[in-house]
């Protein structure tokens, strides 16, 4: 049982499993590219692999918050079953999307006509995307399954999944190196794809039991607070989440066409990974936050235990990032860790300066969301996305036309900016409720 009044010891122990999992899964992408770069023809496999990656991830977006939903609603034994239906039914219509794109015709008129991808990056890419064919699947299945975890208290679960995953893609990547024959791009799809179905192995192996005990094992309950979700209903929770994720995803491109659009764009297009590769590992420990805000927040109280954990976390990474990045380490992390060119340093930097307030800003938007969803107001969630995508547009859009900064600065600034406006519509819609009754009581191990 979750206990009724929250100690900081408490949460932290809670969340620093998922927050390691998070950190951990930040350098898949950079063994993934390392393993490319040593493999012929490496600017080709690395820009077909740049094709195949996001289009996979937004093929999988729709799918994202199925942790959260699993966290938020596997209270019983017929929530278990209809969560389940719907993750099988949501895999299955991504399968078939991503079969669509990737098997006919209309791989053609994605990748040539609405990406404008030259011919040979789109040969490259293809096979790649055809592998990455059951992602969706295996990671809906990997995240329901986590949620239930999470919701539980088993949080050190996910930290060994993803040492699988992790384990798994390295070697993958590492055996493909070695022996050579297969082109870059499909040993990376090949990596991801069976890290994730190797993951979603062990975490459906080791949630059997839990399983057993905490769902199916018990008889049901009628929950006095609120009655129990239709498959219609289902829909309408998370619908919104979907669109928000999907938007999510989509953000990213919009920076870069930003970016090439701003002065210096060729600098700023090579600075501008580096600078938000390190807003992304220093903000990744706050996105866990999202899963305990839904898992401990059982009133308000609790509400406010679980406000100051992650306001404080967020603050203490945000200064660590800025001690990196305002100081003399820059030059340790800059030049001697990642080994970036000299005529690049300065916009890197300079990037990663702007990003500093990102894991503050993070740290309250997942706090907002965690209680939105808890609450079941994810239309909410959609709206703060909603803006936070038009705020990064007007901010690019402006930045593009006065032309006074490099695009490194417009790009990151934006990026900060439409977090910022999101957190303050996601605060003006966490209004305390007149009654808890819209609060669940949630069990962990």
């Amino acid at each position: 049982m979750v206990p009724k009044k929250l100690s900081q010891r408490y949460i932290f122990a809670f969340w620093y499993p998922l927050a390691l999992s998070w950190m951990m899964m930040s350098i898949a992408d950079p063994v993934v590219s390392a393993g490319i770069t040593r493999l012929p023809q490496p600017e080709l496999e690395l820009a077909a692999f740049g094709v195949a990656q996001p289009i996979a991830i937004l093929m999988e977006s729709p799918i994202i918050y199925m942790l959260g939903t699993g966290v938020a609603l596997v209270r019983n034994r017929a929530m278990y079953h209809l969560v389940w239906r719907f993750m099988l039914h949501l895999s299955i219509l991504m399968t078939v999307v991503s079969a669509v794109l990737f098997f006919t015709p209309a791989y053609h008129v994605m990748t040539r006509l609405l990406l404008g991808l030259t011919e040979d990056v789109a040969v490259a890419a293809r096979p790649a995307m055809q592998l990455l064919l059951l992602w969706p699947a295996a990671i809906g299945l990997r995240r329901f399954l986590q949620g239930v975890l999470i919701r539980h208290g088993y949080t050190r679960h996910i930290t060994m999944g993803t040492v699988c995953r992790l384990t798994t893609l390295s070697a993958t990547m590492a055996v493909g190196v070695w022996f050579g024959g297969i082109p870059g791009a499909v040993l990376g799809g090949l990596a991801m794809v069976l890290s994730v179905i190797v993951e979603a192995i062990v975490i459906a192996w080791w949630a059997r039991p839990i399983v057993r005990e905490h769902i199916l094992a018990k008889e049901e309950v009628p929950d006095q607070n609120e009655a129990d979700m239709t498959y219609s209903g289902l829909w309408r929770f998370y619908l919104p989440l979907a669109a928000t994720d999907v938007m999510r995803v989509i953000s990213r491109p919009l920076v870069v066409a930003g970016i090439a659009r701003s002065a210096m764009s060729a600098a700023s297009l090579s600075a501008f990974p580096v600078a938000f590769g390190l807003g992304f590992f220093f903000s990744s420990p706050m996105r866990a936050c999202h899963e305990v805000v839904i898992a401990l927040f059982q009133d308000e109280r609790s509400y406010r235990a679980l406000r100051r954990f992650v306001v404080i976390s967020g603050a203490l990474l945000s200064l660590a990032m800025g001690l990196l990045v305002f100081t003399p380490l820059d030059h340790f992390y800059f030049t001697f860790l990642l080994g970036v060119p000299a005529e690049i340093k300065p916009l890197a930097r300079l990037g990663a300066q702007f990003m500093v307030p990102f894991t503050f800003l993070l740290a309250w938007q997942n706090l907002y969301r965690g209680r939105l969803m808890k609450r079941h107001e994810t239309r909410f969630i959609q709206y703060g996305m909603v803006v936070n995508l038009v705020s990064m547009l007007l901010a690019l859009t402006i930045g593009v036309s006065v032309g006074l900064a490099s695009g490194v600065v417009v790009g990151a600034a934006s990026v900060v900016l439409a977090h910022a406006v999101e957190v303050v519509v996601l605060n003006a819609a966490n209004r305390p409720p007149d009654t808890l009754s819209d609060i669940q009581p949630t069990h962990a191990h």
